[in-house]
């Protein structure tokens, strides 16, 4: 059984999806797991669910909660009243975005060398199927997906500059080729998969690179990149196609991977 917050929300016993409802009544099982075991007060759980609650919102609380327990009974989690609240009584390791925080700070540790924090970092990447809670609307999911989405960053960033370190810039390129577009404001992997390029003696892709992200940050935000990623690019052009050497500073902080909090 695991209830998995990275991506849509749901939650699967054996190779059975459990149908939740509505996307309401997974808001309100996505706000009890992103506390897992810990008890969340009624008016914290309101707030979680609706930007503008109704004037009823206590009763449909009452009632969503009443229909999740139902759907749950076959799965070993309950939601229990605790402390004048809710708790989803489940071990945090069965909620995918615990694992994954749990696994990027074990990769923080400093008794980590290369290989072991590239294993727990893929590890991590690989709980990841898209945008966290997605389809739930509201200002508490867009903050809570917001944390998470930059604790992957930094996440694929130091498994990035693990592999990099290791001498496998191909694994490299092959990961972050299709990420690099869809978080065009993550420059930490813009530099590492030039850098990658670099590595494999395609400089000039990694040139090319560069130019597609100053244009974006250009047109959208109407500012350069940033001062590494102006000096990588200036290396580089010096260099040719010679691999760049790899930039100070501990790999598993490199990039502050955000894995002190999910709730937001």
């Amino acid at each position: 059984m695991d209830v998995r917050l990275l991506g849509p929300v749901e939650v699967t016993a054996g190779d059975r999806c459990v149908p939740l409802g509505p996307p309401q009544r997974r808001a309100v099982l996505a706000a009890l797991a992103i506390d897992a075991d810990r008890p969340v007060s009624l008016g914290t759980l309101i707030e979680r669910v609706w930007d503008d609650p109704p004037d009823r919102a206590t009763d449909s609380l009452y009632a969503h909660i009443t229909r999740l327990r139902q759907a749950l009974t076959a799965t070993g989690i309950a939601i229990e009243r605790r402390n004048g609240g809710y708790a989803l009584d489940v071990d945090p390791e069965r909620v995918d975005a615990h694992r994954f925080r749990r696994l990027a700070k074990q990769a923080q540790q400093r008794a980590c060398d290369d290989f072991a924090r590239a294993r727990l970092l893929a590890e991590a990447m690989d709980l990841w199927r898209g945008a966290p809670l997605t389809g739930l609307p509201g200002e508490w999911a867009a903050r809570v997906r917001y944390g998470i989405e930059q604790q992957f960053v930094g996440a694929v960033a130091a498994w990035a500059q693990a592999h990099l370190s290791l001498g496998r810039p191909d694994i490299v390129v092959t990961e972050l080729t299709p990420l690099v577009p869809r978080y065009p404001l993550a420059e930490p992997l813009a530099s590492l998969l030039m850098r990658g390029l670099c590595a494999l003696g395609r400089g000039a892709e990694a040139v090319a690179l560069y130019a597609r992200l100053r244009g974006y940050l250009a047109d959208h935000l109407g500012i350069e990149p940033g001062p590494e990623l102006r000096a990588l690019h200036l290396g580089i052009l010096r260099a040719g196609t010679d691999p760049l050497p790899r930039p100070a500073g501990r790999p598993g902080l490199l990039y502050a991977a955000q894995v002190g909090g999910l709730t937001g």
